[in-house]
């Protein structure tokens, strides 16, 4: 197939133009919450953004545009519906619109207490990535800033959970007391982080969390290495709510943030149940089951 597969989050914009497979791609600052704070006509941003985007990656005119992500929310292009859990994986359930000639707008998936917006078209890509590999039943790992669980079976997205990982490590480092400890540009020291996610085994985190400031202050340990510290205790803290369980895990995220969810995967003892996936194919694979789907009109 031949479309543009858009990804537009809260603070990045991202144009990917496919022909059977990722040719080019575009990517800027210029996400919804951007657009948003600078007023006007809501829809005429996206609209220009959306030209200029297409016109940097070189699309061909009047080629289909898929936009997941937050471009359907209430501070995006339109704002759409969730659809509701159970939602089927092979893309039936999706609720879409259509916003210009050629470009459709996908929403995201909503229970009775979480949203999530993006997360829903990747892992109709992982579906459709695995094929017959896909277990029965199995929790599929998002990583990022905030954190997706999503329990899925045959009957599809049955339920989620969202950890907010990555915007509390974010906070803490740079508005905490425990930015005087840390540096979030160290490389990542791996014996401290596994420290961490052995820590996060130990005690609360509101508890453990300050241990990354006595370290510093009573052990001398390096900015760097209270990082890693900082980090594995909070992954492991999110993977710690797997234990208890035989479901498969299927981690998807790109090189980085795979590494260390499955380094301390392992170290919880969650290892033989967990499949690693590159996150990075998935968007665009699921974006293209939909694209069939809405020309299909089924």
């Amino acid at each position: 197939m031949r479309f543009v597969g858009g990804d537009w989050g809260t603070s990045n914009f991202r144009l990917r133009f496919v022909d059977g497979k990722v040719k080019r791609e575009f990517k800027s600052d210029e996400g919804t919450a951007k657009l948003a704070a600078a007023g006007g006509e809501r829809a005429r941003a996206f609209r220009e953004t959306l030209a200029s985007g297409l016109a940097k990656l070189q699309a061909p005119k009047n080629i289909p545009v898929v936009l997941s992500g937050m471009a359907s929310s209430s501070i995006g292009w339109k704002e759409l519906p969730y659809a509701k859990a159970p939602f089927a994986l092979d893309g039936r359930s999706a609720v879409w619109a259509k916003v210009d000639p050629h470009v459709y707008l996908i929403s995201g998936m909503r229970t009775d207490t979480e949203i999530l917006r993006g997360e829903e078209t990747e892992a109709i890509g992982l579906v459709a990535a695995l094929g017959r590999e896909m277990p029965f039943e199995a929790v599929l790992v998002l990583p990022g800033t905030h954190s997706k669980h999503l329990d899925v079976n045959p009957g599809g997205i049955a339920g989620f959970r969202t950890f907010m990982t990555g915007e509390l490590f974010d906070l803490l480092v740079r508005l905490s007391v425990l930015r005087h400890s840390t540096d979030p540009d160290a490389p990542v020291d791996k014996t401290a982080f596994l420290d961490g996610v052995e820590e996060s085994t130990a005690r609360p985190v509101t508890s453990a969390l300050f241990r990354v400031r006595t370290r510093q202050v009573l052990d001398r340990k390096g900015a760097g290495s209270n990082t890693s510290f900082l980090s594995g205790l909070l992954i492991g803290t999110e993977l710690g709510t797997l234990r208890g369980s035989d479901v498969a895990i299927i981690l998807a995220a790109g090189k980085a943030l795979r590494g260390s969810y499955t380094a301390a995967a392992e170290a919880l003892g969650l290892g033989p149940r967990l499949k690693t996936v590159d996150s990075e194919p998935l968007s665009v694979l699921g974006q293209q089951v939909l694209l069939k789907r809405i020309h299909s009109g089924k």
